[in-house]
């Protein structure tokens, strides 16, 4: 599974980008949100991998936030890749925050493919479930961001198929058990945290 893409930005269309990263061309689709946050001629995007029977598709976020609620709204019953880019292309992750606390499906309604029974399924579903989003500066948000150095682990152990939160957790206990470990070190003791 491909989890984050870094390289030159070959093309930008509406349907996604093309990043190119090791001589290879990958095509990547991500949410309209982004392309006014491209800067310069590469990129490095935290990715989706979906994997079907005809084919491999990416889907890429700036940040690992979009990634995790792009990852929630897929597990909404309904709604698919294309619908979740659709979510975060109309709609800023602190309004889609909101909009799910308040139970304001109408809000979600003007985006182009989700209709009333979508809108009200994804408040439904994800009552709860982005809490660990902050209303404003959501990679400020206390208790939730975690020192660079550990972005990598957090992304070893989500490619493992650990929930971004249960990770996020296990890495934090982990390096308080050995603040100066190296990285290595954190993963293995986050992984016995984790299974145990």
């Amino acid at each position: 599974m491909i989890g984050r893409l870094r390289g030159r930005l070959l093309e930008k269309e509406p349907s996604g980008l093309v990043v190119e990263a090791g001589g290879v061309g990958y095509s990547v689709a991500v949410p309209l949100s982004l392309f006014p946050r491209l800067e310069g001629d590469t990129v490095d995007l935290y990715i989706h991998t979906e994997v079907r029977s005809d084919a491999i598709l990416l889907f890429g976020f700036l940040r690992r936030e979009e990634r995790e609620v792009f990852r929630r709204l897929i597990e909404v019953q309904g709604v698919g890749p294309q619908t979740a880019l659709a979510v975060l292309s109309g709609m800023s992750l602190e309004e889609l925050l909101a909009s799910v606390q308040a139970g304001e499906a109408r809000r979600l309604c003007g985006i182009p493919r989700v209709g009333k029974k979508t809108a009200e399924r994804i408040c439904l579903e994800l009552k709860g479930k982005l809490d660990w989003l902050a209303p404003a500066g959501l990679a400020s948000q206390p208790g939730e961001s975690l020192p660079s150095g550990l972005d990598d682990a957090l992304t070893a152990l989500e490619n493992l198929g650990y929930k971004s939160q249960h990770a996020r957790k296990a890495l934090r206990d982990a390096q308080e058990q050995i603040p100066e470990g190296p990285l290595e070190e954190w993963i293995k003791r986050a992984l016995k945290i984790l299974s145990g």
